[in-house]
C-alpha cells in the first residue's frame, strides 16, 4: 500500500508463491511483483499470475507485474549430483561448449561460439564473479579454452558466466525468450524487461517482435553490460525506463566503479524523464537474517536519495527465508530517507521541451501544488502518459491517478509517488466524474471535504487530450 514514495519491485519465488504470503508482501508495501523467466515454468508463471490477482482483489489493490525475460544468459553445465566445485587458484581448467560434465578440470559452457570470440589474456567470470579465471590459450579445432585459476572459489550447476571483455554476437532477445513472450502477450503482464541489452537496436528488435499484439506495454532496459551504459542516452530513447542490475554489472565492470555508473544512470533517466528502477543485493543478508546490515540500509536509502523510482528485491524475496520482513525494513527504510532533510524536495523543471500540451498543463499542476502548500494532484487519464510524466517531474504532494483502464491502473504502480483508481470516466461529464473521485478519495480517508485538490483532466474522453487544470475544494461543484 502506498505511504511512500518509492515503489517497490519483489521478486515472486518458492518463498513468496503463496496467496497468504502475497497479501502481506502487499500490505508492507509491495507495488510490483517481479516474475523472472530465468526459472519455471509457463504453468508455473500462469500459477503465479493467479496467486497474485486473486491476492491483490481481495485487497482492492492494483500492482503490476513485470515479466523478467531471461536474455543470453551463459551458464555452466550441470555438476555430479548439482555438487559444489572448488577451483584453487593457480589450476587449470579447460572450458569447453560440448555438454560436459563439471568438475575441478573441465567445465561445460552453453555458448556454441565460446573458442571464437574469446582471446588470451581475457577475463572470465563464474558465479557472479565468485570465480575469476584468465585464458591462457585457445584451441579452436577442439573448440576448446585453456584458462588459468585466478581467484579460486566454488561454483555448481547452471552457474552464471561472465566475459566482461567480449563483444559477443549472440542475440539480445533469444528464441527462448520469444517463446516466452508469446506467453507474456497472452497474459496479465504490464512490464517487460529485456537481460542485456547492449543498444538501442536491442530495445527496437523487442519492440518489433511485440508488434501490434500488445503496444501498450512497457519495456524496462536492464542495464548490466557496460556497452549499455555507453549507450544509455540511445537507449532512454527507446525504452520505458531501466532498471540498473547491479549482479551481473558488477562482474562485467570494477565494483568500485558500480556506484558512480549507478548515480549516473540514475541521474541519466530522470534527465530523460524515464523511471529508474536500482535492483540486486539490495538487502541481500535478508535471505538468511532477520535484519539487514547496516551498509544495506544506507544502500537503499541513498538510491533513493539520489531520486530512483523504484528498489527490486530478488531472492530476499524469491528464495529467502523472510520475505514479508525484508519488504517491510524496504519500506521503513523508504519512508525514513523521503522524510529527511537530505531527500530532494523540489519538483523537476523539464521547460516543456517536448512542447506537448498535457506536459505543460502538468508542470503548471507540480507548480500549483507546491505554491499552495503541497496539495494533491488528481490525474484523469486514459493513457497514463500524463500520470508518468507528472511523476517524473517529482510532484511532493499525493498524486491520485484515476482511469476506466485497469491495464493502465496497474501500469501506475511502479510510477514515483502515485496511486491509481480503476474509475469510469463518466463520458465526458466533468462534474461527475471529479466528484465520483472525490467520493472515493473521501472513502478511503486520503482527503477530506474542504481539502484543495488540484484537478488535471481532458474534456473529451480521448487518449492525449488533457487540456485543463483546475484548482478546486473538495465538496464543491
Amino acid at each position: 500500500m502506498k505511504n511512500k514514495k518509492t515503489s517497490i519491485v519483489a521478486t515472486i519465488g518458492p518463498a513468496s508463491s503463496s496467496e497468504k504470503i502475497i497479501k502481506r508482501l502487499l500490505i508492507e508495501g509491495v507495488n510490483v511483483f517481479r516474475i523472472n523467466f530465468s526459472h519455471g515454468n509457463h504453468q508455473d508463471h500462469s500459477q503465479a499470475l493467479s496467486t497474485i490477482r486473486a491476492a491483490s482483489d481481495s485487497l482492492q489493490l492494483y500492482p503490476a507485474i513485470l515479466a523478467d525475460l531471461q536474455g543470453p544468459k551463459i551458464r555452466t553445465s550441470k555438476t555430479e549430483g548439482d555438487r559444489k566445485v572448488t577451483l584453487l587458484a593457480g589450476s587449470t581448467v579447460i572450458l569447453t561448449p560440448q555438454d560436459v560434465l563439471s568438475d575441478e578440470r573441465i567445465i561445460g559452457i552453453d555458448y556454441a561460439l565460446l573458442a571464437k570470440e574469446v582471446s588470451v589474456g581475457q577475463k572470465v567470470m563464474i558465479n557472479d564473479g565468485l570465480v575469476e579465471l584468465v585464458v591462457d590459450k585457445v584451441d579452436q579445432s577442439d573448440n576448446r579454452v585453456i584458462c588459468t585459476v585466478v581467484n579460486g572459489g566454488e561454483y555448481s550447476s547452471h552457474k552464471g558466466v561472465n566475459l566482461p571483455d567480449v563483444a559477443l554476437s549472440i542475440p539480445s532477445l533469444t528464441e527462448k525468450d520469444r517463446t516466452d513472450l508469446d506467453f507474456i502477450l497472452k497474459n496479465d503482464f504490464q512490464y517487460i524487461a529485456l537481460s542485456f541489452v547492449r543498444s538501442d537496436r536491442d530495445i527496437i528488435t523487442l519492440r518489433e517482435a511485440i508488434g501490434k499484439r500488445r503496444p501498450e506495454i512497457k519495456i524496462i532496459a536492464k542495464i548490466e553490460k557496460p556497452q549499455a551504459t555507453e549507450n544509455i542516452d540511445r537507449i532512454l530513447e527507446v525504452s520505458e525506463g531501466i532498471m540498473v542490475a547491479r549482479g551481473d554489472l558488477g562482474v562485467e565492470m570494477s565494483p568500485e566503479l558500480v556506484p558512480i555508473a549507478q548515480k549516473q544512470l540514475i541521474n541519466r533517466a530522470n534527465d530523460k524523464g524515464r523511471m529508474v528502477i536500482v535492483a540486486t543485493q539490495m538487502l541481500e543478508s535478508m535471505i538468511y537474517n532477520a535484519l539487514p546490515t547496516r551498509a544495506e540500509a544506507a544502500d537503499v536509502a541513498n538510491a533513493i536519495l539520489d531520486e530512483t523510482d523504484a528498489l527490486m528485491l530478488s531472492g530476499e524475496t524469491a528464495i529467502g527465508k523472510y520475505p514479508v520482513e525484508s519488504v517491510k525494513m524496504m519500506s521503513r527504510i523508504a519512508r525514513t530517507a523521503e522524510k529527511s532533510s537530505y531527500a530532494p524536495d523540489e519538483f523537476v523543471a523539464f521547460s516543456n521541451t517536448d512542447s506537448y500540451p498535457p506536459h505543460a498543463l502538468a508542470e503548471s499542476a507540480v507548480c500549483a501544488a507546491k505554491n499552495l502548500g503541497g496539495i494533491p494532484v488528481c490525474i484523469f487519464t486514459l493513457s497514463g502518459d500524463t500520470a508518468f510524466f507528472t511523476a517524473k517531474l517529482r510532484n511532493q504532494s499525493p498524486v491520485f491517478v484515476f482511469s476506466p483502464d485497469i491495464n493502465v491502473v496497474k501500469m501506475v504502480a511502479l510510477a514515483w509517488n502515485s496511486e491509481a483508481f480503476l474509475m469510469s470516466l463518466s463520458d465526458g461529464d466533468q462534474v461527475k466524474m471529479v466528484h465520483t473521485a472525490e467520493e472515493i478519495l473521501v472513502k478511503r480517508g486520503l482527503v477530506k471535504n474542504g481539502h484543495t485538490i488540484a484537478v488535471l483532466a481532458g474534456t473529451t474522453p480521448v487518449r492525449g487530450a488533457t487540456n485543463f487544470l483546475r484548482i478546486k475544494k473538495v465538496g464543491e461543484p
